[in-house]
């Protein structure tokens, strides 16, 4: 199924700003748009976070759930951690079980499918261990938006770190993604198909991601992000 059909508007394009309405507008006018046709992008949270409760929060997850690498010896570029989990999940095992997932990727001109199927309405569960951190405002904060907006759930959640002059796959998900930056540094990019976009701090952020993307950080310091998957509860975002 052709991700463009599904009306989320084509990579970052969808994030910022407003959209302009139809309008009789007088073409002549040098780029003056009244307030009054200007309309809100329903998919962009606006939602702005305390960042120093952000990274204090990060600080203590943590403590209680270091980096994979740290733990189990993973010489990896990208590392992550689940902040919610299966019902039938344990810790210390669900601060790891849920990373990773299915994605779509070219090869030789062909998409091909890597990775396990999960169902990110599966992990629903905010993992007790971490509830008393700023990270379960935050979730509950983006659950009531996604709840409203999307008629949905969030999926997994998770904290994500990408450690310097690293970058992802050129890939697609099943699902858009919300981000949160924690830490991050200039050279640190979102690329959505053609479009390039440095994420600041502190708010969060819709990702259009079911169309092709990736992430580079280009910096000297970790990029680390709280992404969270859009899960739909009729599999709207679902690609064929």
């Amino acid at each position: 199924m052709n991700p463009a059909k599904k009306g989320l508007g084509r990579g970052l394009s969808a994030l910022f700003g407003d959209i302009e309405k139809k309008s009789k507008l007088n073409q002549t006018q040098e780029n003056k748009i009244p307030i009054a046709d200007l309309e809100r992008n329903k998919y962009q949270p606006r939602t702005i976070f305390d960042e120093e409760k952000l990274v204090t929060a990060l600080e203590q997850v943590l403590k209680i759930a270091p980096w994979p690498d740290e733990v189990l010896n993973a010489d990896k570029k990208y590392h992550q951690i689940c902040l919610t989990k299966r019902d039938f999940q344990e810790a210390p095992e669900c601060f790891y079980e849920g990373t990773g997932g299915v994605y779509r990727t070219m090869v030789d001109g062909q998409e091909v499918i890597r990775q396990q199927e999960l169902d990110e309405k599966d992990y629903g569960i905010f993992i007790p261990e971490f509830e008393k951190t700023y990270f379960k405002e935050v979730y509950d904060t983006l659950s009531q938006y996604v709840d409203s907006e999307y008629e949905g759930q969030l999926g997994r959640v998770r904290l994500i770190k990408s450690k310097p002059r690293s970058s992802l796959s050129w890939h697609r998900d099943p699902e858009p993604r919300l981000h949160v930056p924690i830490i991050t540094n200039i050279g640190a990019k979102m690329i959505i198909e053609d479009e390039v976009k440095h994420l600041p701090v502190g708010r969060a952020w819709y990702t259009n991601t079911v169309f092709y993307h990736s992430q580079f950080n280009g910096g000297e310091e970790d990029r680390v992000h709280l992404v969270t998957s859009i899960a739909r509860k009729d599999n709207w975002w679902t690609m064929g």
